[in-house]
């Protein structure tokens, strides 16, 4: 495996010195010629924790702005599935407002444990996967940090981290709406106004989203479609900047969503057939999720070369209840009725330093979070439990009662050394501290859903401390190329299994999982700055890879560790502007991951060695077109379409000898038309996902003990009309 290290790092040094070569002087764009050259946009990303050009930011970084996001009518996180290499963000998951991400062959497919992927939205940390699944409304910027993030954001970043980025209320008075109708019913709206209060000194700004969709599939047991959306959404801010040193920002948020929990389509249907659009649950899929946050940012200037930054935040939500039959059929298999609870405090305390030669970030991180869990679950013991009278010695019946406290604290300082202009050198280290505490008491209950004994209590406590460092050094070898090599180690902590029924796993505390990875990558443009191409290429070895697993022995889903994993592979983003009308891009990933170490996978004896991690396609591609069509009407017309596709995945690690665990390649087209009124305050766009209505399952959960054995499938073709407004 050394040897594959050094091959990447020559192959792409070798590309460096080739770039290098070809490459012209930077010249900016002057001419505005239709059919001339224009230069592709510059983005300036905040990934380092100060703002820096995303061609000289040594880090494998995606990001996008504001106009791409609206030319490809990305609304929210789930529609940047398949645009991203080695980035799985999954189509399908319990609930509209939770989301379930892989990066780089690595992540969380259990939503309710913490992520790999650290999530922040306005610098404020989103420690569940449950109520990440953001929306979108006003936003500046989205940044994607591929690989671990172990010393600026530390926290379960071990595969990277994804920043959202609002804007923040400006001098400017502006306002925006938009209105959408679309298929199955859809309604969307969005708003926003943002203006200053008081001159100079004060801006606000208030945004609102509007989203319900009726259901895609039909349940004939519940008769009614499922899998419907209604969502509503929030955001104030209020800036205060009352010298030029100091900058105030008053943060709100808040969530309702009452979309339906996730239905799952069975494969063993009545009358012996199979339709992608059946579920046949006799569970209501109800959900009720309320979640609100709300954070202050203090940013002062000590003096020309140092600043302080306090970001405060509290948030939470609650979501009770939460239904969903985990097995799709009209009969009690798998059926969870639940209510969860989840309340944080963050305070981070950054002292920000630029001297010209040395720039550093240095700060101080905490994070108290409470995780409450009440888990009514009824699950058929074995695939032969099929006495219609649903004898209790056949079934589990069960109420999971448990508290997580969690204290966070970290100290962390990174800092860049230009020691020569064209020669940079990066070191960063952070040390972290987790204590978790782990109160349960769970009890028995009858097939009414009384509580009829009482099961397991106790607690347990345990702390982990970690220390991560990362080097860099990256070389300009050209204005317009450039090369970073880094070193770094991701860390995310241990804990306790929220779902155990058993004494002995309740008390058992699973291991932090730790991350070593080596990474190089190319930064370049050409033509003018014309094309832009970032290559990158990383080899990460895993220890004690934290995994969810279905214990047969134990008749349940448990927590644990598997030994060792390892991923490697190459990334590539390409985008080019041939021509002042015309707009390309093109990605590609390959990702080679697998489990080196991991026994007991499927119960005592039933090894994973060797085999595939879940959710890691081994090729992932993706591209798209804009294209300012020159039409003689009045206005403009903008046409836009993208495209992914993905190589099959597995989804267990000891897939079946059926097949039943395997999930084919696929592929999807989305596409967009908007017309610009001659008044450009105004204007139409029709956007189109899933154009070719793809209907392969994306998701697929096969338990021979227990018969459970069903599919999830993507939306299929929607489209939406957005009549849009903006002052």
């Amino acid at each position: 495996m050394q040897t594959f290290k050094l091959q990447l790092l020559a192959f792409t040094s070798g590309l460096a010195f080739a770039s290098g070569a070809l490459a012209a002087e930077p010249a900016p764009a002057t001419n505005t010629d239709d059919s001339g050259p224009a230069a592709v946009e510059q983005v300036i990303v905040t990934a380092e924790r100060r703002a820096t050009d995303l061609q000289k930011t040594a880090i494998a970084i995606s990001a996008f702005g504001p106009q791409v996001l609206a030319d490809r009518k990305v609304d929210n996180i789930r529609d940047l599935a398949g645009q991203i290499p080695n980035f799985s963000i999954s189509r399908v998951t319990i609930s509209h407002t939770t989301q379930t991400y892989a990066l780089r062959g690595v992540g969380e497919s259990d939503p309710i444990q913490e992520p790999v992927l650290a999530v922040y939205v306005d610098d404020v940390y989103v420690p569940r996967q449950i109520g990440s699944m953001i929306e979108f409304n006003d936003l500046e910027r989205i940044e994607v940090l591929r690989g671990p993030q172990g010393t600026l954001y530390g926290r379960n970043s071990s595969a990277g981290a994804l920043r959202i980025i609002t804007r923040d209320p400006g001098e400017a008075f502006r306002a925006k709406a938009e209105v959408g109708l679309g298929s199955y019913g859809a309604v969307d709206v969005r708003a926003l106004v943002e203006g200053p209060i008081v001159e100079g000194k004060l801006a606000g700004s208030l945004s609102y989203i509007h989203h319900k969709r009726d259901g895609v599939t039909f349940d004939p047991t519940l008769n009614h479609d499922v899998n419907r959306i209604d969502l509503d959404a929030w955001r104030g801010k209020l800036r205060w900047t009352p010298t030029e040193k100091l900058d105030v920002l008053l943060t709100l948020n808040a969530l309702r969503d009452r979309s339906d929990s996730r239905s799952y389509v069975p494969v063993n249907q009545p009358g012996g057939g199979f339709d992608k659009r059946r579920s046949y649950s006799e569970v209501e899929p109800k959900q009720d999720l309320d979640q609100i946050s709300g954070s202050i940012r203090v940013q002062y200037a000590l003096n020309d070369n140092l600043k302080i930054k306090s970001i405060t935040a509290y948030g939470g939500f609650n979501l009770n209840p939460v239904n969903y039959d985990n097995d799709g059929e009209a009969a009690l298999i798998q059926k969870n009725l639940i209510h969860y609870n989840d309340q944080y405090v963050t305070q981070e305390v950054q002292l920000n330093g630029d001297y010209g030669k040395l720039t550093f970030t240095s700060g101080l991180f905490y994070l108290h979070e409470r995780f409450f869990v009440e888990r009514d679950g009824y699950s058929r013991r074995n695939a032969q439990a099929t006495d219609p009278t649903v004898t209790p010695g056949n079934y589990n019946f069960a109420r999971a009662h448990n508290i997580t406290n969690t204290d966070a604290y970290a100290l962390f300082g990174e800092a860049t050394y230009a020691v020569t202009d064209r020669l940079s050198l990066t070191g960063g280290l952070r040390w972290t501290n987790e204590e978790k505490e782990f109160v349960f008491d769970n009890k028995v209950l009858n097939l009414a859903g009384q509580v009829i004994g009482q099961s397991i209590a106790g607690r347990a406590d345990k702390t982990w401390s970690a220390i991560t460092p990362k080097f860099t050094a990256q070389f300009q070898w050209t204005p317009d190329v450039s090369q970073y090599v880094s070193y770094s180690k991701g860390f995310k902590s241990g804990g306790f299994d929220n779902r155990a029924t058993r004494l002995d796993l309740a008390t058992l505390p699973f291991a932090p999982e730790d991350v070593t990875t080596f990474e190089t990558g190319l930064k370049t443009q050409a033509f003018d700055r014309r094309l832009r191409a970032n290559l990158a290429a990383f080899y990460n070895d895993y220890q004690d890879l934290q995994v969810s697993f279905y214990d047969p022995a134990y008749v349940g889903s448990r927590r644990g560790n598997a030994g060792q994993a390892h991923t490697y592979g190459v990334e590539l983003e390409t985008e080019a502007r041939p021509t002042e009308r015309v707009g390309l891009n093109f990605n590609v990933g390959w990702l080679f991951a697998v489990y080196d170490d991991y026994k007991g996978a499927g119960g005592a004896g039933v090894n994973a060695d060797g085999n595939r991690l879940l959710n890691s396609p081994r090729w992932n591609l993706s591209g798209g077109i804009t294209w300012d069509v020159p039409l003689s009407v009045p206005g403009s017309v903008r046409a836009g379409l993208d495209a992914q596709w993905q190589s099959g995945v597995v989804s267990s690690a000891t897939p079946s000898a059926g097949g039943q665990n395997n999930i084919p390649s696929q592929g999807f087209l989305n596409g967009t038309i908007t017309w610009t009124a001659p008044d450009p305050h105004w204007a139409v766009q029709l956007s189109a996902r899933n154009i070719l209505d793809s209907d392969k399952p994306v998701t697929s959960t096969y338990t021979p003990s227990t018969g459970v054995y069903y599919l999830n499938f993507p939306d299929p073709r929607t489209w939406l009309v957005t009549l849009k407004y903006a002052l």
